[in-house]
């Protein structure tokens, strides 16, 4: 065999072996997030005793140290490239998770309700509202270098959401206690999975690397593109979030018991992130053909009448359809992101660019998660729903005049947007 010949088979198996290792990582470190959160609302409210305004606050809680974190990740990870420390130490304080919510965190809220609320925002999120951008800007980045579809590799994630969402709807009613132990021992095996990746990395990836500096990331507040982008992300991206966070406990009130609630909102959540799995494996060919910003619209477009629709009290089969639809809408959003990003700013600082936009996302979220809790306990879900819905609505309309469209980009991410990846 050439010297040729031994590089690209040499490539291909690190191509793979990254592909299947990350991919693992994703799914396990979904499953811990899910396992841990995904009944958190329902946990809180049925045995914690925790009411819709308390609800909000905590989630605010969590949204303001994300607030804090997200820009020092952004940097970091710009500042480090593909060298894994950073993931690693996410991992690493996602394992006592499980300890965390049965001996510290449910005690302190119920006795102490604002030391709980604080130390569980600090907690919680540091290691998935500011953990979980770090992680998938990682992803975006080792998918360019070794040239396999980021969708494809994060289609594995929301698969192990819906493993975990789909057995946490029956642990819960055995005990809690089950889920959060799960979620510890899924980050185990995610930390396993993050040492078997074999990244090589060239002098001029390092120097690249090494070259961001604080002003750089900084200079993105003077970008008009970028902050545009965050608008986009204000009216859409963040409206989503605040949308979702009570969402199990509506959803559950559309049955006769709490229990029988609680097992469909597990198989729905199951049933969504399957679908969202596997759209993901679709999505960059769509967002290929659309392009980054007509994608962008799509998922707002489909959000906001999803959000819309679930304002309208037809029984929970349709309240679980309106929630479903969700399965089309987070892929696109996800892969066409990564490609705007691509596409209109310096591929050296996408981890700021996109941390920068969860940033922005946290910080509405600190204000409006409690708005809407208040919002839920006096008008009620459906109508704070509807205004949700109509809200992100007119962001997607304005949106369509203000994102740059595909060809006036500054195509720092060619190579990405047409799907080859260079080693250097």
């Amino acid at each position: 065999m050439t010297v040729l010949g031994v590089e690209l088979t040499n490539k291909i198996q690190d191509r793979n072996r990254n592909f299947i290792a990350i991919s693992v990582v994703s799914f396990f470190y979904l499953f811990a997030w899910s396992a841990a959160m995904s009944f958190f609302v329902i946990w809180l409210g049925q045995s914690e005793g925790i009411g819709s305004a308390q609800t909000g606050i905590l989630y605010s809680a969590n949204s303001l140290m994300a607030l804090v974190m997200q820009p020092i990740f952004g940097f970091v990870s710009d500042k480090i490239g593909l060298r894994k420390g950073l993931l690693f130490g996410i991992l690493i304080l996602v394992l006592p998770i499980g300890p965390f919510f049965i001996y510290l965190y449910g005690p302190l809220l119920r006795h102490t309700f604002w030391l709980g609320a604080i130390l569980g925002g600090l907690y919680l999120g540091m290691i998935f509202n500011a953990g979980y951008g770090a992680i998938d800007s990682f992803m975006d980045k080792i998918s360019r270098k070794y040239g396999f579809e980021y969708g494809r590799c994060r289609m594995w994630g929301s698969l192990g959401w819906a493993v975990a969402t789909f057995v946490a709807g029956r642990a819960i009613n055995i005990s809690p206690n089950i889920n959060f132990l799960l979620a510890s021992g899924a980050a185990v095996v995610a930390i396993l999975a993050l040492s078997l990746t074999k990244i090589k990395l060239s002098e001029i990836e390092i120097e690249k690397a090494e070259s961001v500096k604080l002003k750089d990331t900084f200079s993105l507040v003077k970008n008009v593109r970028f902050l545009i982008l965050l608008l986009f992300m204000i009216g859409v991206g963040c409206i989503y979030d605040v949308y979702d966070q009570q969402f199990a406990t509506y959803f559950v009130s559309q049955f006769k018991s709490a229990a029988i609630g609680n097992k469909w909102f597990g198989d729905l959540g199951s049933i969504q992130t399957i679908f969202e799995a596997l759209f993901l494996a679709v999505a960059p060919f769509i967002c290929k053909r659309l392009g980054a910003k007509r994608t962008l619209l799509l998922a707002g477009i489909i959000m906001s009448v999803r959000i819309f629709g679930s304002s309208l009290q037809f029984g929970p089969l349709w309240i679980g359809i309106m929630k479903c639809i969700h399965s089309f809408e987070k892929p696109l959003f996800l892969v066409a992101q990564f490609k705007y990003i691509a596409l209109n700013f310096d591929l050296r600082l996408s981890s700021s660019v996109y941390l920068g936009c969860m940033f922005t996302s946290s910080a509405m979220s600190v204000m409006l998660a409690p708005l809407f809790g208040v919002m839920y306990a006096t008008i009620g879900f459906s109508t704070t729903y509807m205004i949700i819905g109509i809200t992100a609505g007119i962001c997607t309309i304005l949106s369509s005049f203000l994102l740059t469209s595909d060809k006036k980009a500054l195509n720092f991410g060619n190579s990405f947007a047409e799907g080859s990846v260079n080693d250097n």
